[in-house]
């Protein structure tokens, strides 16, 4: 504290200064205690297996800041090049050399703000400092994990393996799908553009439309009083039908137990893709009741006319309220009027067989289990908000198809079932496929079961913790200081 001179005697900056020093307090001790698990590692190897070559120094990013420190790599039997460190530990090479922390803190702060505020907060907040371009790396690299993970989710599929996101049972599923229009980066010149004006000249912005599906098991009444959606999972992609469909169904089967699935309900805007959907599912298909009511009320002026059409529904006559809707178009003048009624004619006949929702039709559904209710379909609008727009596009920024992808990714599993849970998932048994880079640098497997420990090894053999739970950095750190020696023979410093 005698570095703060008399001047500086203001709350925030005495606070910013006690910062400083307690941070690089905190690199020094973790730089210590890295160094000398290092050396105990070098001392419990198998000697024979791994072959000291020297000592490199190197850099790991932290919430504290850059930790200078010196650790040794090893030539194994192989004649592949390991750091003994960094297996052990889970220091995360799939971002650089950066603690799992400060990447969880990276990420959340990119989901919530743009690239360049993140990268500020972060910098303020923590004794790192982090550019705009190395928050977007961070994010890119995470994306690009969850798609190796979601290719492992189609092999497991492919096998019959289920369950690995939660074995959910639900006789009822409810599924929502709608597109979300993503402003890109120029250079991609392709999909659908909107004109915006930039000075004198008028600038054609290309588009693409992003599909976005959720599923969920049914509502629960919170303390609140609100309903919320139970067992709730997002998917987002820029693949045609095909690729969306199969990818969700991918996602269904490794977290719901779709063989107990009874009845399932796809609830959707009316777009021919969704529709496609339903049918090569088996699935009753509504059309979206804000999206029925916006048309109507946005094309029908007359307040009686529209009273009639919604009672029309409320009893489940289609006709009479499509017959409604034939009158006033017949008896109207404008034009422009007449242009908005034939629209939206076309778009309630286009759609007739989707007209009511599954309680408007009777249709009975499995009671649902205790705590839970079956409501009416709409929260797809909501959570695309929530999910995607917020982030998206209401930050005025424009994308990449692949950046977008990612970021999309990133949300739906962050906001839904949490991002641990699609990190954390394993390859199938019998798998023989080389581990992609990210799970090699979270795993010590390849450290000699047997290194240093001699004969007397028998706890070796002892189950270790999460033995059948999801498999994250942190677990994976656990699991591996444990298999190098009982609890009791742990050293820290």
């Amino acid at each position: 504290m005698k570095s703060i001179s008399e001047g500086d005697l203001e709350f925030n900056i005495i606070e910013k200064k006690v910062f400083e020093i307690v941070c690089k307090a905190g690199r020094e001790l973790l730089q210590e205690a890295l160094e000398s698990v290092d050396r105990e590692l070098m001392s419990m190897r198998d000697s024979e297996e791994y072959r000291s070559v020297g000592i490199r120094k190197t850099v790991i990013k932290t919430v504290m800041g850059e930790v200078s420190l010196k650790r040794r790599y090893y030539r194994d039997r192989n004649g592949e090049y390991v750091f003994l460190l960094d297996e052990a530990l889970g220091i995360n090479r799939e971002f650089g050399l950066i603690s799992q922390n400060l990447a969880e803190q990276i990420v959340r702060e990119c989901t919530e703000k743009s690239f360049r505020k993140a990268s500020a907060s972060i910098s303020e907040l923590t004794g790192q400092h982090i550019t705009a371009q190395g928050a977007w790396d961070v994010v890119q690299r995470l994306g690009e994990h969850i798609e190796h993970k979601e290719a492992e989710l189609n092999a497991m599929s492919e096998q019959g393996i289920s369950g690995q996101l939660g074995n959910v049972t639900a006789q009822v599923l409810f599924t929502e799908a709608d597109d979300i229009w993503l402003s890109l980066q120029r250079k991609k010149r392709n999909g659908k553009g909107s004109i915006v004006n930039r000075g004198i000249h008028r600038v054609k912005r290309p588009r693409k439309p992003l599909h976005i599906g959720t599923a969920y098991s049914g509502w629960q009444q919170g303390n609140d009083g609100r309903y919320h959606t139970t067992d709730k999972i997002a998917y987002a992609s820029f693949g045609n039908t095909r690729e969306f469909k199969k990818g969700f169904e991918v996602l269904l089967t490794q977290r719901f137990d779709m063989d107990g699935v009874i009845h399932r309900i796809m609830n959707g805007d009316g777009a021919s893709w969704i529709r496609t959907m339903a049918e090569e599912t088996d699935s009753t298909l509504q059309l979206d009741t804000y999206h029925r009511n916006r048309a109507i009320l946005t094309a029908v002026k007359d307040r009686n006319t529209r009273t009639a059409i919604f009672r029309a529904f409320a009893n489940g006559d289609i006709d009479e309220a499509l017959h409604l809707i034939l009158v006033l178009l017949t008896q109207s003048e404008d034009e422009e009027t007449r242009v908005s009624l034939k629209n939206l004619s076309d778009y309630l006949h286009n759609n007739k067989d989707s007209l009511l929702t599954w309680q408007e039709r009777g249709l009975q559904l499995p009671e649902a289990p205790q705590g839970r209710e079956y409501r009416n379909p709409g929260t797809q609008e909501s959570s695309n908000c929530n999910l995607i727009t917020q982030r998206m596009k209401h930050l005025k920024g424009s994308w990449s198809i692949e950046g977008a992808s990612r970021m999309a990714k990133i949300l739906c599993y962050r906001r839904t079932i949490g991002l641990d849970a699609i990190t954390g998932i394993r390859k199938p048994a019998g798998d023989n496929r080389k581990n992609d880079e990210a799970s090699q640098t979270l795993s010590a497997g390849r450290i000699a079961p047997t290194a240093g420990k001699g004969e007397d090894a028998g706890w070796l053999q002892s189950p270790l913790p999460f033995e059948n739970a999801l498999l994250t950095n942190g677990r994976n750190a656990i699991r591996s200081m444990l298999r190098m020696k009982p609890v009791s023979e742990l050293s820290f410093l």
